[in-house]
């Protein structure tokens, strides 16, 4: 089965996690760009009122994948922006998707789970599993650490990426 891992990263964080999942998994990474970049508090801002924002554009075909993992920062208890217009734009029918997101606090982000998952069922998928892992921006994640987590993860799900 193919996969591959999307994500939008603003402080390499969410990127760190999505390397690590690449690895696990031997797939493809795909970056989610923004066309213009937000100050922090736009970008909260946004996030808070739901808002999609304009990023580049994706250079690949979700037909082609049978997992899909997405991955986001959570900003002001909400997924980013620019993963709100690559949710949007993307079909996922038939499609087994996995989310992961980072935050800088250690509550889980339910709501932010079932607000990407709404999202993703009602194009089609089907949320197989998620996590998340707690951050600080001062002190970005290294490989080592989302290492550790995320093998644990796939691990758990590993009868999809046979």
């Amino acid at each position: 089965m193919k996969s591959l891992v999307v994500y939008y990263s603003r402080s390499n964080n969410t990127e760190t996690v999505a390397r690590e999942i690449s690895k696990a998994v031997n797939c493809e990474t795909k970056k989610i760009e923004s066309v213009k970049n937000l100050s922090f508090m736009g970008a909260a801002f946004k996030a808070l009122m739901g808002a999609k924002d304009k990023i580049k554009s994706v250079d690949f075909n979700a037909e082609n994948y049978d997992n899909i993992f997405i991955g986001s920062p959570v900003w002001a208890g909400k997924s980013s922006t620019p993963i709100n217009t690559f949710l949007s734009e993307v079909d996922f029918k038939g499609k087994n998707v996995f989310i992961f997101l980072t935050q800088g606090d250690g509550k889980t982000p339910y709501s932010v789970y079932q607000s990407i998952k709404e999202r993703v069922e009602s194009k089609g998928g089907k949320v197989i599993d998620s996590f998340f892992m707690q951050t600080n921006m001062k002190n970005p994640l290294t490989s080592t650490q989302a290492a550790e987590s995320v093998s644990g993860w796939i691990d758990k799900n590993r009868s999809f990426f046979k």
